[in-house]
């Protein structure tokens, strides 16, 4: 006689069917191999195996040999596994939970990631930042510009580098302990040199846009002197200082234009060559060289000058003229540019200063 317990299924032949399994002794058995011939097809495969009074089946039905059973077959109300929750302690449930932490390969990859840090820490001696000298591929990659720069573009060979790094590292071996003296203090050369290298570096980081052509040509006329052609003169003069210059130099005049002219004139004359006329300015004032340009071509004149008298033959001149914006545009741009960075570089520098209590001692 069967057990009333045991599904009809376990002693009876199995037959295949496709699609879903439910028995008609009212328990369903959640596989997909094959199905007892005595159960419907109408259930979803997946849903727990259960009774006619609702009790959950633990197990599965299964194919041995052609035979479906239900292993491990055994039948629990669904009062009983209420109790059995309701009856476990809180320390089961935090072993539980343990076990299956414990499972996580999560878990596992964290544990070896630590241990072995901790590992690196313990065999790698901790080093000051201050002590650390370190090649980095940067610096490896100026050393081979410095060494391509003198070589013709050539790279340095494997021994080649190694020797040029082992130099760097005594170079900066040698200057890290200067700076541990302070051999840098007091030392105007180096001062200057390291203010110098700060002052590139904050250039080098201000980005400057290109300007707009209204500003161009604004900033363009400010400037015009400096990219318009200016008049070119070639001259002969001949200085005449004391107190009877002026006189002195009439009389010279004179002599060369009755064609008796001095022996010492051509020694103490001076020529000017196709020099820009307001470049002389500094040297002979601006009314003298506004006259330059009322000379005519080869005559001799008596002049004078912000430093006293001359004769002066002009022998030649060249008029100047307006240069438009077109022109030199880039070049314009290029000095727009320049001015431009240096402002800002000016106004970062001051940012920095914000970090620093300035005083000045006044007398």
């Amino acid at each position: 006689m069967r057990n009333p317990e045991e599904p009809a299924c376990a002693s009876r032949e199995a037959k295949y069917y496709s699609g879903h399994h439910r028995m008609s002794c009212g328990r369903v058995a959640p596989w997909t191999g094959p199905h007892c011939h005595e159960h419907d097809m109408d259930r979803p495969l997946g849903e727990p195996l259960r009774d006619r009074r609702g009790g959950a089946v633990s197990g599965l039905c299964t194919s041995l040999g052609g035979v479906s059973t239900l292993s491990e077959s055994r039948l629990v109300s669904a009062d009983d596994t209420g109790d059995a929750a309701r009856t476990e302690t809180p320390k089961e449930r935090w072993k539980t939970a343990a076990r299956r932490l414990l499972r996580e390969p999560l878990l596992h990859f964290l544990l070896i990631g630590a241990a072995i840090f901790a590992v690196h820490a313990a065999v790698t001696p901790s080093v000051s930042k201050e002590r650390l000298i370190e090649v980095t591929p940067e610096v490896r990659q100026s050393i081979i510009d410095t060494f391509k720069r003198g070589h013709e573009g050539r790279e340095p060979g494997p021994d080649e580098l190694a020797r040029l790094t082992d130099l760097w590292i005594l170079d900066e071996i040698t200057f890290r302990e200067a700076l541990a003296q302070g051999l840098d203090k007091g030392d105007e050369m180096i001062r200057d040199r390291i203010t110098l290298k700060m002052r590139l570096l904050i250039f080098g980081g201000v980005q400057v846009d290109e300007p707009s052509r209204a500003e161009l040509e604004a900033w363009y006329e400010k400037r015009r002197a400096q990219y318009d052609v200016p008049d070119l003169v070639s001259f002969i003069e001949v200085p005449f200082t004391g107190p009877d210059a002026e006189a002195e130099s009439r009389e010279v005049l004179k002599q060369i234009e009755d064609g008796s002219e001095p022996e010492d004139v051509r020694m103490r004359a001076h020529v000017f060559a196709q020099r820009p006329r307001h470049t002389l300015e500094p040297s002979f004032g601006k009314a003298f060289t506004d006259a330059l340009g009322t000379l005519g071509k080869g005559q001799w004149r008596v002049l004078q000058s912000s430093v006293g008298w001359h004769i002066v033959r002009l022998d030649g001149f060249v008029p100047g003229r307006k240069v438009p914006l077109d022109e030199v545009g880039s070049q314009a741009t290029a000095t727009w540019k320049d001015e431009r960075r240096r402002v800002l570089a000016i106004t970062a520098t001051r940012d920095l200063g914000k970090a620093y209590v300035i005083r000045r001692d006044t007398p």
